[in-house]
């Protein structure tokens, strides 16, 4: 392929992305579902590094989406990871169908466990009876992360927007927490590493104020 001929689709492969984005960018709503088509472009322009020419580097070209199309930039690598992660599992239709939370439900099983995305993962993820809590819960029952026979599933659900302060509040505790007495084990896996440190944040806040918990409030 000719320097020409492959600045040409690299600038319609920008130009697709971008309107993608933008369509997105203005309707809030179908931020969840429509995306595989944006997730995709994001993925081919970063593997066929069609940023360059325009962008100093990948991570500049993430910012402009984010400037210019109001979508965060952990959505954006979101959308990367997951179409990276489920090429070979999930086509670009099914993507846009099952939305961005279960899609990344799917990539965190697949990074964890290469054959975790059976027929009936998939088939749960484009449900739309099926939430997000029901194909995690699915997932863990299929032996994708393994947890004593008393436990049973607890889904936190903390998944919120922070400033740059609030980020480096919680990331500062959760590294004193990893590295408090017994220290959290690196080599388990990433799920049962995140219960060790919640749990240690909760007994070190509940040996202060346990007398403030209301019961059966949550």
């Amino acid at each position: 392929m000719s320097e020409a001929l492959m600045n040409m689709t690299a600038q319609a492969k920008l130009q697709e992305v971008e309107e993608l984005a933008s369509k997105l960018g203005a309707a809030e709503s179908m931020l969840e579902v429509g995306y595989g088509q944006l997730a995709v472009g994001l993925r081919e322009v970063a593997d066929q590094q069609y940023w360059r020419g325009s962008y100093e580097s990948f991570g500049q070209y993430i910012e402009h989406l984010k400037s210019t199309h109001n979508i965060g930039r952990a959505q954006l690598y979101n959308y990367l990871s997951s179409a990276r992660v489920l090429e070979n599992d999930v086509t670009t239709d099914e993507l846009s169908k099952m939305g961005i939370s279960k899609a990344m439900v799917l990539t965190k099983a697949k990074q964890g466990k290469d054959d975790s995305i059976t027929p009936a993962a998939l088939a749960a993820a484009l449900d739309p009876k099926v939430s997000v809590k029901d194909l995690k819960k699915l997932l863990f029952e299929a032996g994708a992360i393994m947890e004593p026979d008393q436990s049973s599933w607890m889904d936190c659900e903390f998944e919120f927007m922070v400033d740059d302060n609030e980020r480096e509040v919680i990331n500062s505790a959760i590294s004193a927490a990893r590295h408090t007495d017994p220290v959290t084990p690196s080599d388990i896996k990433e799920y049962a590493q995140r219960k060790d440190i919640m749990l240690k944040l909760c007994m070190a806040y509940l040996a202060d104020h346990a007398a403030l918990a209301i019961e059966g409030e949550v």
